[in-house]
């Protein structure tokens, strides 16, 4: 393997946005939610690349990016921190304002922060199976760097070994939103200086979210409703019913789920239930939560069908939950006559089928001393916020 100052280094860009507060964060709120919240977040700035940057390592909280070849200018690297400044905060605002779950990690996720370390230097690449793996002082210059005294919560900091390789770093004064401080620090390898910006000014770029009306058709009509009464607490019940990555524990004929936009639901989840694995499977976004103390009600739109679930929940005991489907769709008399005599008994028997599976699930999950994986908490922690 290359030893750290291999004649094989290379001059190469090392990009690192870092999640500030994760530690933190992880500790002290639920470690399953705030997993999931991380790496939604991680993603996010992966799909934010527009640099060609290639992902050496994923570190938790931080992307270790790098660059061979052309010289990054000082107007693409800025854009791309602008890039991934506004797609993780809008990323933020949209999860705060859709969110369902009160617990501590879905709650302080809008407090998460973002810093970016910008080098240059000297870097072996070596393939360990499919990953590669960065070596060199310079790898070890940039991850030191992300501990530093920057009196900021977000910044940007770009090296001057960065600066001074490349003539064209001379634009910063005119393309950066803000001109830059300079800064130092002393390391066991040396002393580094460095220019950093606040990100701060980039916050009226962040785009509010937008509310979206997930109906597809109005002036629907009730079709067909199934009812029974789980025994199991309201809070079990919709854990299991609203996780959309678990329709297939209690939806009969159902093989799984894809193609979801979050492991957490909130208003605008979305999944489509794995049944034949073609066009006619049913894509559903889960919208209009309206929850309380002893009910909940919310509607998983069919966007396949053209039809609404309205889903129902009413607590009628310490352990009961009586729990109502009722599916409304458009349809002129004709086919409304039609699915009445062919189909609508076949349909019924479908959710009651669903209904007794959901029931056996939550019997099988209470005897065994366990609860559901999805977690939702549907009234904040008082021991956490105290």
């Amino acid at each position: 393997m290359n030893s750290i100052n291999d004649s094989s280094a290379e001059p190469t860009l090392l990009f690192i946005p870092d999640i500030s507060g994760f530690t933190k964060f992880v500790h002290s709120t639920e470690i399953s939610h705030s997993e999931h919240i991380i790496k939604e977040l991680l993603e996010t700035l992966i799909d934010a690349n527009e640099m060609n940057l290639q992902i050496s390592e994923v570190e938790g909280d931080a992307i270790l990016f790098y660059r061979k070849g052309k010289k990054p200018t000082a107007a693409e690297t800025l854009a791309q921190v602008q890039r991934m400044y506004i797609k993780f905060h809008a990323c933020l605002r949209k999860y705060e304002s859709q969110r369902i779950c009160q617990c501590g990690a879905c709650a302080e996720s809008k407090g998460l922060n973002l810093k970016f370390i910008i080098h240059y230097g000297d870097i072996s690449i070596n393939q360990v199976k499919n990953r590669s793996k960065l070596f060199g002082k310079d790898v070890i210059v940039a991850h030191r760097l992300m501990k530093n005294d920057i009196p900021l919560k977000e910044y940007v900091l770009i090296t001057n070994q960065l600066i001074n390789s490349c003539s064209s770093w001379v634009e910063i004064e005119q393309v950066g939103w803000e001109k830059p401080s300079h800064g130092k620090g002393s390391y066991d390898f040396g002393q580094i200086k460095f220019c950093y910006l606040p990100l701060a000014p980039l916050e009226s770029h962040i785009p509010q979210p937008t509310i979206e009306d997930y109906a597809p058709e109005p002036h629907m009509s009730k079709i067909l409703s199934a009812e029974a009464v789980i025994n199991a607490p309201l809070e079990l019940v919709f854990d299991v019913v609203s996780d959309v990555n678990a329709k297939h524990l209690w939806v009969h004929n159902v093989k799984g789920s894809d193609q979801t936009n979050g492991d957490i639901v909130k208003n605008g989840s979305t999944h489509r239930c794995i049944m034949n694995d073609d066009e006619s499977d049913p894509f559903f976004t889960s919208h209009s939560f309206n929850i309380t103390k002893d009910f909940i009600t919310w509607i998983d739109t069919n966007h396949t069908d053209n039809a609404n679930m309205v889903v129902t929940l009413r607590r009628i005991g310490n352990r009961l939950t009586r729990t109502n489907l009722t599916i409304l769709k458009k349809l002129n008399p004709i086919k409304k006559l039609l699915f009445n005599v062919f189909m609508k008994k076949g349909f019924v028997q479908f959710y009651n089928t669903s209904l007794v599976k959901l029931d056996n699930y939550c019997q099988d999950l209470q005897k065994k001393g366990q609860q559901h994986s999805s977690g939702i908490l549907l009234e904040p922690d008082k021991k956490a916020v105290a």
